[in-house]
Parts: C-alpha cells; sequence; structure tokens
C-alpha cells in the first residue's frame, strides 16, 4: 500500500439526533439518497455510518465518495473496494485489478480528482469504527470482525497484511455462532446478500446487490437484533 491507514476509530454518543448504519452502496449516490429521505434522515442532527465499498460497479462512484468525504456527519469504513482504489495509485498492476472489479470510472478523473479521493479515503476511512449509542457499544468493520475481543484493537498496529485481513474475508459469516466480545455488536457489508445474515452478536448487511435495495437501520435496531441487552 506504501502508505499508513487509520487502524480504528472511536465516535462518541449522538445525544442530539439518530445514527442509522447502511450497507455497501457500489456507487449509487441516488439510491441513497432517496433511502435517507424515505427515513426522515436530518444531516443536522443524525449522522450516518457507512460500511465500506462506497465505489465500483454503480454509475456514481466519485460523486458518492467526494459526498461522504466532505460531508459532516457522514462516517465510512474502508472496503475492500476502496483498499484496491488507493493501491492502485501507487502500484500499477493493482491498477489494472482495480478495473476488474468495477473500477474503470477511474480513468475518468483527472489527476488532482484522483489524489485527492485516494488521500482522502486513506485518511478519513478507517479499519475499523466504534460507536458510542445509547445501548452500548456498536462496533463496524467491512468483512467481519478481525478480533474475537473489540477491545483488542487497541492494541493492533497498522500493516498491509492487516488491511488486506480486515476488508476481504468473511469465514465467519458461514461459521459457527460466536459472540465477538467487548462489544454489542459488530456490524459489516461485504457478502451480498438477499436479508441480514446474523451470528452471534455479528450482523452482515449488504443486501443492495442481491436485492436491489441497501439496508439502513438505526444503531439501536442492529444492537436489539443482536440480542444484546445492556447491563
Amino acid at each position: 500500500m506504501r502508505r499508513s491507514l487509520v487502524v480504528h476509530q472511536h465516535v462518541g454518543w449522538n445525544r442530539f439526533g439518530r445514527d442509522w448504519v447502511c450497507g455497501d452502496l457500489h456507487g449509487h449516490r441516488d439510491l441513497l439518497m432517496a433511502v435517507l429521505a424515505e427515513n426522515h434522515f436530518d444531516l443536522g442532527v443524525d449522522r450516518l455510518f457507512l460500511l465500506g465499498d462506497l465505489i465500483d460497479r454503480g454509475p456514481q462512484s466519485a460523486d458518492l465518495l467526494s459526498w461522504v468525504l466532505r460531508t459532516d456527519n457522514v462516517f465510512s469504513v474502508m472496503g475492500n473496494h476502496e483498499l484496491m482504489f488507493i493501491a492502485g495509485a501507487t502500484r500499477p498492476g493493482y491498477r489494472e485489478k482495480h478495473r476488474r472489479i468495477g473500477g474503470e470510472w477511474v480513468d475518468e478523473l483527472g489527476f488532482s480528482q484522483y489524489r485527492d479521493l485516494t488521500t482522502g479515503c486513506a485518511n478519513h476511512l478507517p479499519l475499523t469504527m466504534t460507536i458510542e449509542t445509547e445501548q452500548g457499544l456498536l462496533g463496524l468493520v467491512h468483512a467481519q470482525s478481525p478480533v474475537d475481543d473489540w477491545h483488542e484493537l487497541a492494541t493492533i498496529e497498522y500493516t498491509d497484511q492487516v488491511a488486506i485481513d480486515w476488508t476481504w474475508p468473511w469465514n465467519r459469516a458461514t461459521g459457527p455462532e460466536q459472540t465477538i466480545e467487548g462489544v454489542g455488536a459488530v456490524v459489516s457489508g461485504h457478502i451480498g446478500t438477499h436479508g441480514i445474515v446474523q451470528r452471534g452478536n455479528q450482523l452482515w448487511i449488504d443486501t443492495l446487490e442481491a436485492s436491489g435495495e441497501p439496508t439502513l437501520l438505526p444503531v439501536q435496531d442492529l444492537i436489539t437484533l443482536a440480542g444484546y441487552e445492556s447491563s
């Protein structure tokens, strides 16, 4: 990758509005805006958390990524598609790999826009995120929890292999029930299913590709769905 990425970001409790989490969007900015409007999302007080894979395949990758990077109260973790986008900026071989997974849109970018978007991803899209909520802590990561205890994230330093391992594998989604300790629920995208997949307190909500509609849910609903009870 040749640049260090943010391993973890902690976001405090929103005391003024609602927090929402949305699955993979893959360049469908207009679809996101429609879903937000349907749910009366108020950007002045509400916050939106995205699970990565903002780009590729859809028609508005640059527009959606630019909006996320410049908009207050909108956050996202790093997806494997953003990871490949960043790698392609410094490693020519990865540029071609990115094209093969939907990155042809990058060919239309000017040099400065390409530089600004890749730099923005590297600086502002952490690999993992923790959100404080009234019900407890909610963890976000694109593919699956990289640890059995969420507290372990504080001890992990960035490497390129960490970035790959945290944005690509999804074996936990097909494995046995397992509770990730230290967090009420862990929410991911990445795997492309018709509905929400649950394993213990782990949830996968990437439904856009299979169903045509992204999943957008309040954080309270996700923690409740995961079966977490605040002590």
